[in-house]
């Protein structure tokens, strides 16, 4: 019963159950788990963190009536103490020399440099975001009179109070600085294949999203996140040690390579994509088939599995996984360093030749 009372005191509990994503989670869950073990297995655990306080609440009301209720807070305490010593006292002695650690172990300072450099990216993100998000509305919508769009002078006044304008690529100032309503749907393309996913990657490692759902739940994306921190600079560039670490991003790589690895087998069996050797047609064939059609086992993409997912929905994935596969692996980089090197961006190429390279984003949230 501590550990259920403990739980109700644990931040990330509250920001988990508290985030609309984990109820849209089980909503999606709930319409598939007349056939799918793994979100009977989801509701099943969703509905156990739900009446945790619930339960709490009980136990409370069953002691309230008796002497137990005096002594209830005093073994709480105890209990509480005990693990605290215990966790402290835990540290193995080793007579051998032990081998160097796999993550370089960062020092408080090394966590502000970091926080500041993923900052400074994610801002540098952000900005480019929220112009795309102020393009697109203006391309969909009719302005009323008299109001006066600043997004362009907002951002650039941004950039260079963090004095981020000068490690733009020419290309990127270039865009930036183009009046507002001026962009053409290949920038807005661009800046949302390219700049999207590792944006909301940022925002995780940064920690101001304690969730990274995989792939296959964040087809879409929603210019709002991009607004939000450019409305309020202070929750992105306020100096912290807080930030998700090496063993973390490694589980995000992995989950996002398997995402990769089945995406691009569906493709080649599909002979949207042709490799290079037979042996990778055959090594994709063989997983398409042993996966295809099997609730419980295939990847979701939505609602969708990945061999019922439509061509547009496949390539937007794999290429999703692809980014996010490699972007990690660049965190872990970073963060193995002791001194990185510069920071360096640029989102739009030099050539307009190379524009439309990427696959077409699915369309955005509102």
């Amino acid at each position: 019963m501590y550990g259920l009372f403990a739980l109700l005191f644990k931040k990330s509990y509250w920001q988990m159950m508290l985030r609309a994503s984990t109820w849209s989670d089980a909503w999606r869950s709930l319409r598939r788990v007349h056939k799918d073990s793994r979100a009977r297995k989801h509701i099943r655990h969703f509905l156990w963190l739900l009446i945790i306080p619930v339960l709490c609440f009980l136990y409370l009301c069953l002691v309230a009536g008796t002497r137990a209720f005096y002594v209830v807070p005093f073994i709480f305490l105890f209990i509480w103490l005990r693990n605290r010593n215990s966790a402290k006292n835990s540290a193995t002695l080793h007579i051998a020399p032990q081998p160097a650690p796999i993550h370089r172990d960062l020092s408080p300072e090394d966590r502000r440099q970091l926080h500041t450099r993923f900052a400074d990216l994610a801002l540098l993100l952000g900005v480019l975001l929220d112009r795309a998000g102020s393009e697109t509305y203006l391309r969909d919508k009719v302005l009323p009179e008299g109001v006066e769009v600043v997004s362009r002078r907002i951002h650039i006044d941004l950039l260079k109070s963090r004095n981020l304008w000068d490690t733009l690529a020419p290309p990127d100032r270039e865009a930036i600085m183009m009046p507002d309503g001026a962009w053409t749907p290949q920038h807005i393309n661009i800046v949302v294949n390219r700049c999207f996913e590792p944006f909301r990657l940022l925002r995780w490692v940064l920690r101001i999203d304690f969730h990274l759902p995989v792939v296959g739940k964040q087809l879409r994306f929603d210019f709002h996140a991009a607004n939000e921190l450019i409305r309020t600079p202070p929750k992105l560039l306020t100096p912290s040690e807080e930030l998700t670490l090496q063993p973390q991003v490694e589980i995000a790589r992995d989950a996002a390579r398997q995402f990769l690895l089945r995406c691009y087998a569906e493709e080649v069996t599909r002979g949207y994509t042709a490799p290079d050797q037979e042996e990778t047609t055959q090594w994709a064939n063989s997983v398409s088939i042993s996966m295809s059609g099997k609730q419980s086992v295939d990847f979701l993409l939505d609602q969708n599995l990945v061999s019922e997912a439509t061509r547009d929905q496949l390539e937007w994935a794999t290429h999703l996984s692809r980014l996010r596969l490699h972007f990690l692996n660049w965190i872990l980089s970073i963060e193995n360093q002791p001194d990185p090197p510069r920071l360096e961006f640029a989102c739009f190429p030099p050539a307009p030749q190379e524009r439309e390279e990427a696959p077409l984003a699915i369309q955005p949230t509102a």
